[in-house]
Parts: structure tokens; C-alpha cells; sequence
């Protein structure tokens, strides 16, 4: 019997079983599906053949801790702007006034789209409190999404509070369905009174923060330090993460060591965002340019937990995001040092962060992953993985497939004939 290919499946197809397909540790086996769980009884299994994965990868499915999906695809509609971060900002307040409420909801469920095609099953967006007459238009258009997504992905949503905003818009944001409360405290002129003033209005509604942190190549920003210890004393199951922390990248190493023990003592995840901060971050520097990616391999082994994000999608901050986070676990590579199954790994850890269950291809791990056609995680990588199969709970959600044609190259070419 001939058994259908990975590229076969259709979305909404559901999966028995996997045979000969590779998991991330490079084992070749075949793998079941049982009641949305992977099993490698795979005997246990009635029915159908199954598919056979050969040359196919079965990989934790992407999370995408720090998107800012209300932003997304306004490069162009902003004056296709170019510069650094404070550059950006400035764009976007000028900007960001005229987006209505439907734009953003368009925009974001393309972004969205995007990203599930790609993998992505978990997202943490930021969400601004926009500019105009309705401030809350932006958060009301991603909590309709995060309904209309549920299932495929989960979205988290973080409502970012300034030193503009009062706390009785914060409390209406929250009640309208903020997961969590964050900001970026390195851009107000009191970081860290703006930092205790959103703790505070966590702490009233019972819920987490995110903050944008040190997203500077200043090394006297360690805002980072100031977040561990006020959310230190926290239930450990209640989330304090720190998104960018460029700044740890120009810190001496002593002080890195001392910084890094007081946020992994505190159980603050942090959330790298390379090609963002490749981007907003050196325009100062027209040589020996930094590259403003945390020391990421010094994070993980202080016992931090290292997630990551793609962060901004062809907006002011970053014209070529893509809400791929392949990318992004490549750039974990070729920018932050680690290996590839390291970026993998990081770039799937968001899961963890959500309170999500394990979904590496074990036996007894649920059965959400993403099948990518490579035989290892380096090619993956260095090919972008062109065809991926997205599942969820054992059923596929999306697929994506690149498909190629060349010229024979044995066949010459007509010669022209001159007459």
C-alpha cells in the first residue's frame, strides 16, 4: 500500500499516525496519535495506515512571545519610514491616530494568518493603547481575534501602560480582556515609577506583567534588576517576563553575573527579540555597528528562562518582519550564538510560559506540533523550511508548501541565428 505524504494532508485532516517520521533528537520512529496525545504504542492504533513522514521532522510547534499584532502592516501607510527606535515612536505617534478599529482587526487576523501558517500556535502581543478619540479600539480588535482564533492560536494579550495613560483606562482595559499589563518604562522619564505604578495595577487586578525592558545599548539601563525585585515575591506561577533587555549585551561580565542571578532567582523569563533590535538598535554606531542581542547563551545558563518573539510585522519598527519565527530562530543562530536546536528550543518555549503542556514528540506529549520537511534542525533552518504542516490537538491547521520549476539544465539553450 502507497500511504499519503505529509504534503497530502489537507487542514482539518486528522492524524493517526506518523511513520518514519524524525523527531527533534534526530530519533526515526513511528508515532501515533491518541486521544490528542502522541503514543508510541503506534499497534494500539485502528484504521488507516497512516502517513509516511519520511524526510519529515516533527518539531514543538513556534510560540511568538512578543508580537505587537495592532501595529501590523503599517510600514507603507506610515510613510515607509527608516530609523532607530525613538525614531519609530515618534513615527507611530504621529500615525497611529488614524487607524480605525476594522484596519487593525484586518491587519491583525493577516498577521495572524501568517504566523499559524508558519507554526506558530502560541502568541503574546502587545497591544498599544492607540492614539485618537477611542484608545481601547485596539485592544477591543485583538480580543475579537483572540475568539475568532481560539483553537488554532492561543493569543495572550498585554495591555501597554505609559505615563500618559490613566489608571482608570488601565482597569477598563483589563476588564475588556487584558491578560496582562506592561510597557516600555526605558522610554518614560521616571522608568522605574512607571514600572511600580503598572506593577501596582497588576498587583490590584490579580494578573501579570511583560514589560518592554533595557531596549537601549545604554549599559547604566538595568531596569531588568528593578523588575526582579519587585515581582520577586510572586506566586511562581504567576508571569513576569522582560522582553529585549538589549542592554545586558554591553554590560561587563561580573555585572551580567550578578544581573542575571537576582532575575533567575526572581523566576523572570526573559523575551529576546533579535531582528527587531538588529534594526532599531546602532543607528548611532556607523562602525563596529553593536548588535543589540542579549548575551543569550549566558541568560540560559544562569537558569533564566529564554523565549523569543518576532516581535513587529513590516511597521515602523521593522519593515521585513514576517511573524515567521523560523527567522527568528535563525537569527538566534547566526546572531546570538546559539545552536540550532538551542533555537529551536527557545523559539518554542513560549509554550511554557502560557502554562501550556509539553509538545516536544514524546510519547505521552500532546498531539500540537509542526511537521517540517528536513532531515535536522539545522536544515530546517537554513532552508526556512519551505513546507511545514501545522496540527493541533491531532488535527491538521495549516499547511504551506513551496513549489519550484527550473529549466533542464542538460538541454542547451536554442543558439541564435544571425542572418
Amino acid at each position: 500500500m502507497v500511504l499519503p505524504t505529509p504534503e497530502s494532508l489537507a487542514p482539518g485532516a486528522a492524524l493517526d499516525v506518523l511513520r518514519n517520521v524524525t523527531t527533534i533528537d534526530g530519533t526515526v520512529g513511528d508515532l501515533a496519535v491518541v486521544d490528542g496525545h502522541l503514543s508510541t504504542s503506534v499497534g494500539d492504533v485502528a484504521g488507516p495506515a497512516g502517513v509516511d513522514a519520511t524526510g519529515w521532522m516533527l518539531l514543538p510547534p513556534l510560540a511568538d512571545m512578543h508580537a505587537h499584532i495592532d501595529k501590523a502592516y503599517t510600514w507603507e501607510m506610515a510613510g515607509c519610514p527608516a530609523g532607530s527606535l525613538e525614531d519609530a515612536v515618534a513615527c507611530w505617534q504621529r500615525f497611529g491616530a488614524a487607524l480605525t478599529q476594522e484596519q487593525i482587526e484586518r491587519n491583525a487576523r493577516r498577521a495572524l494568518l501568517a504566523a499559524l501558517r508558519a507554526g506558530v500556535t502560541t502568541m503574546r502581543t502587545h497591544v498599544n493603547f492607540h492614539e485618537g478619540a477611542d484608545p481601547l479600539r485596539g485592544l477591543r480588535a485583538i480580543v475579537a481575534l483572540r475568539d475568532e482564533f481560539a483553537g488554532l492560536v492561543d493569543l495572550q494579550i498585554v495591555a501597554m501602560h505609559g505615563h500618559l495613560h490613566t489608571a482608570e483606562l488601565v482597569r477598563e482595559a483589563v476588564g475588556l480582556g487584558a491578560d496582562l499589563l506592561g510597557g516600555a518604562p526605558h522610554l518614560s522619564p521616571d522608568p522605574t515609577g512607571e514600572m511600580d505604578r503598572t506593577i501596582a495595577l497588576a498587583d490590584e487586578a490579580g494578573i501579570g506583567v511583560d514589560f518592554h525592558t533595557d531596549e537601549t545599548l545604554n549599559p547604566a539601563s538595568l531596569d531588568v534588576v528593578h523588575l526582579a525585585n519587585a515581582t520577586a515575591p510572586w506566586a511562581p506561577e504567576r508571569t513576569r517576563s522582560a522582553g529585549h533587555c538589549v542592554s545586558l549585551a554591553v554590560q561587563s561580565r561580573d555585572r551580567l553575573t550578578e544581573v542575571l542571578a537576582t532575575v533567575a532567582a526572581a523566576e523572570l523569563s526573559i523575551v529576546t527579540n533579535p531582528l527587531t533590535n538588529l534594526y532599531l538598535q546602532g543607528w548611532d554606531h556607523p562602525v563596529s555597528t553593536p548588535r543589540a542581542v542579549p548575551p543569550l547563551r549566558a541568560i540560559r545558563a544562569a537558569g533564566v528562562l529564554l523565549a523569543a518573539g518576532g516581535d513587529n510585522v513590516q511597521d515602523p519598527f521593522n519593515p521585513l518582519g514576517n511573524g515567521d519565527m523560523v527567522d527568528v530562530a535563525a537569527a538566534l543562530v547566526i546572531a546570538g550564538h546559539l545552536s540550532p536546536d538551542e533555537a529551536w528550543h527557545v523559539a518554542s518555549a513560549g509554550r511554557t510560559l502560557v502554562g501550556k503542556p509539553a509538545a516536544g514528540g514524546a510519547h505521552g506529549d500532546v498531539a500540537d506540533l509542526l511537521l517540517v520537511r528536513a532531515s535536522s534542525v539545522a536544515e530546517a533552518l537554513a532552508e526556512r523550511a519551505p513546507d511545514r504542516v501545522v496540527v493541533r490537538d491531532g488535527r491538521v491547521v495549516a499547511t504551506r508548501h513551496l513549489s519550484t520549476a527550473t529549466v533542464d539544465i542538460r538541454t542547451p539553450a536554442p543558439k541564435e541565428i544571425t542572418v
